[in-house]
């Protein structure tokens, strides 16, 4: 996010809609990971490093999402772009995290499982490395068409809100784990109503169509964990890179 050629007004409103949703993305993320995973300091126990790595990578992502949109509110363009520009430093290790997560989650479940339902589990991690990194990915490639390249961070910031959210929904609003594809189908909702909101203002739908296949797409690899496609994909991992 470090560079902007079109003018603030056309952007002022879903700026700061967008500070609104970072900020709230912060919360429900202190919110939901405080009672399943800050409550148990300093013992952290069932928790490792890569754990805590990830931790601190996605807050420093979090913390940069919700800076962007207020640097751009307040016209201190110069310290988007360095903002931005420090993002391609901090953005590997975000990925970096994600894999470290997926093993260490592996490990864990090869203990106690079986094989098949470990590597069924990895299908709750490792896509969302290559999600983030298309995103990201795209974002960075657009960085001075801005509608699009507001519209590819703020599905990272759609994307992301998932594990707070839900982790807030079961463990402290105690709901059933159902609550889990109901949330995401509502993720999917917004996405969709934007996208359509798009067209209807004759802008490009691809920035929104991008996400919403990001979507479709964990709808279809999460129920099929166990199918042979992607235990195949996930051992390949499993035994080349853990």
């Amino acid at each position: 996010m470090d560079n902007l050629q079109e003018p603030f007004k056309k952007t002022d409103r879903i700026t700061i809609r967008l500070i609104c949703f970072f900020i709230f993305l912060l919360i429900i993320s202190f919110a939901g990971f405080y009672k399943t995973y800050l409550v148990k300091f300093p013992s952290f126990e069932g928790f490792t490093w890569a754990h805590h790595f990830h931790g601190v990578v996605m807050l420093t992502w979090v913390l940069i999402l919700v800076a962007q949109p207020i640097l751009i509110k307040t016209k201190k363009l110069e310290w988007h772009r360095t903002v931005g520009k420090a993002s391609y430093f901090i953005f590997p290790f975000l990925v970096l995290s994600f894999f470290l997560v997926a093993r260490a989650s592996y490990l864990r479940n090869i203990k106690f499982g079986s094989e098949a339902d470990a590597l069924s589990g990895m299908a709750n991690g490792i896509p969302d490395m290559f999600y983030i990194s298309i995103l990201y990915g795209l974002g960075i490639y657009y960085k001075k068409k801005t509608s699009y390249h507001l519209r590819f961070f703020a599905s990272i910031g759609l994307m992301i809100l998932g594990p707070g959210l839900g982790r807030f929904l079961i463990a402290v609003c105690n709901l059933p784990f159902t609550a889990i594809p109901v949330m995401i189908g509502a993720i999917a909702l917004i996405t969709l109503v934007w996208m359509i909101s798009d067209i209807i203002k004759r802008r490009s739908a691809f920035p929104m169509a991008v996400f919403l296949a990001i979507i479709a797409t964990t709808f279809i690899i999460i129920p099929n964990g166990h199918s042979v496609w992607w235990q195949a994909f996930a051992k390949f991992i499993a035994v080349h890179l853990f």
